[in-house]
């Protein structure tokens, strides 16, 4: 089988994205996944927590909305995936992506503390019931139980650098990793750092349209500010200044 993680996907049927909060799918990999499905790709997502911990952008939630961070997101992550042309998506923890004979489980958002300017790292608050803490085998068990009822041709998911650090994507790397090993599944890494050694990049300018469709669903968290070259402009709800690329590096 090749290991050129291009060709891999070329061929898939089927992929599995892995992620770990409601937006991740769009400002990681958003180009990518649109790509794949616009070619007749099946696309599954399955993401690993509800994204509780995640602060909100002043005004984007309606004055008399009670509904929790939760609820509001998944109506994003909906938005988004439907933008994108994402077949299905799961919840880690909830079947079908829960190992057989376990009751549900919900992973939580772990949060994060910045270490320096673009990099995060654990928050002291994280619970016993986050994501980064909870048992790796057993993060393991529910998505290998995803992996063999939706049958995948090759995995995505985060390098062993998460993107930018995140405790959670670092788990979800974990997991992904642990998951390809024991279904023998290929896994294709998002590369943290397009310009790393063994990272293959390609421009997929033909995605903007949903690309930005589905940064766009994520108001409680973000403003999009508009296209700029290669990409579009948007602002964090902490007020940092990011693009998401309409191009994808990948290491196999």
């Amino acid at each position: 089988m090749s290991t050129d993680p291009w060709q891999l996907l070329g061929t898939a049927r089927t992929v599995l994205a892995v992620h770990a909060h409601p937006d991740d799918e769009s400002l990681s990999t958003g180009a990518l996944l649109a790509a794949l499905a616009a070619d007749g790709t099946r696309v599954v997502l399955v993401t690993a927590t509800r994204g509780e911990e995640g602060e909100v952008v002043p005004g984007a939630v309606a004055d008399g909305d009670e509904r929790p961070l939760e609820e509001i997101r998944e109506q994003e992550i909906d938005a988004a995936t439907a933008a994108l042309g994402i077949a299905e998506r799961h919840w880690l923890g909830t079947a079908p992506a829960l190992a057989a004979g376990a009751a549900p489980r919900r992973y939580r958002d772990s949060g994060m503390a910045w270490v320096r300017e673009g990099l995060a790292g654990p928050s002291p608050d994280a619970g016993p019931d986050s994501f980064s803490l909870a048992p790796l085998e057993q993060a393991t068990d529910d998505l290998v139980a995803l992996v063999e009822q939706s049958r995948p041709d090759v995995l995505i998911g985060y390098d062993d650098e998460g993107t930018y650090g995140h405790p959670d994507h670092v788990r979800a790397h974990h997991v992904a990793v642990a998951a390809a090993e024991r279904t023998g599944v290929p896994l294709v890494q998002i590369a943290s750092d397009a310009a790393a050694p063994g990272t293959v990049v390609r421009d997929l300018p033909q995605t903007a349209d949903a690309v930005e469709r589905a940064v766009d669903s994520y108001r409680t968290q973000l403003t999009l500010r508009g296209p700029v070259e290669g990409g579009f402009a948007i602002r964090h709800v902490g007020g940092q200044d990011d693009t998401v690329a309409l191009r994808t590096g990948l290491r196999g």
